[in-house]
């Protein structure tokens, strides 16, 4: 009886398959990954977007063990337009790591034309004079997401 020859390109497409039943079974993500300080960090504090300059300024606040953030995104135009935005998330880099607002409310009251939020939740370690910088994330009508960041460090009153 006569042996085959075991075929070459054998091992490859055993290794190959492997690698694909790995990947299947790696699946996808439900939503995007929670953004790093460095990536906040490095959010612009203004953005351009359909000829108009958008800027952020945020009221961090503690009161006892909750943490809350009041946003106002303001054009620099006379006449802004804002209504196609909506606050998505809001995130606090302190010393203590990165906080993520787990509500949102809209804000509409002594906004007049601005768009205006309020995120708050646990205040975990943060302390009263701690220095946060303050990341807002937006959402237009199309659905894309910009980052906003507050130009100035401000501490937690």
């Amino acid at each position: 009886m006569k042996s085959m020859p075991f075929p070459r390109s054998l091992p490859v497409r055993i290794v190959l398959a492997a690698a694909a039943l790995g990947l299947a079974g790696c699946g996808s993500l439900n939503a995007a990954p929670a953004p790093l300080a460095g990536d906040l960090l490095s959010a612009p504090t203004t953005l351009n977007l359909n000829g108009q300059v958008l800027k952020v300024a945020a009221q961090p606040q503690l009161s006892g063990a909750v943490f809350s953030v009041r946003v106002r995104v303001a054009a620099g135009s006379a006449a802004p337009n804002v209504s196609s935005l909506k606050v998505m998330g809001m995130y606090a880099i302190t010393d203590s790591g990165v906080w993520k607002a787990p509500r949102m409310t809209a804000l509409t009251s002594g906004c007049a034309a601005q768009l205006c939020a309020r995120g708050s939740g646990g205040a975990g370690d943060l302390q009263s004079g701690e220095r946060t910088q303050i990341v807002t994330e937006l959402q237009d009508s199309h659905g894309r997401t910009y980052w906003l960041r507050d130009a100035r460090t401000r501490a937690v009153k």
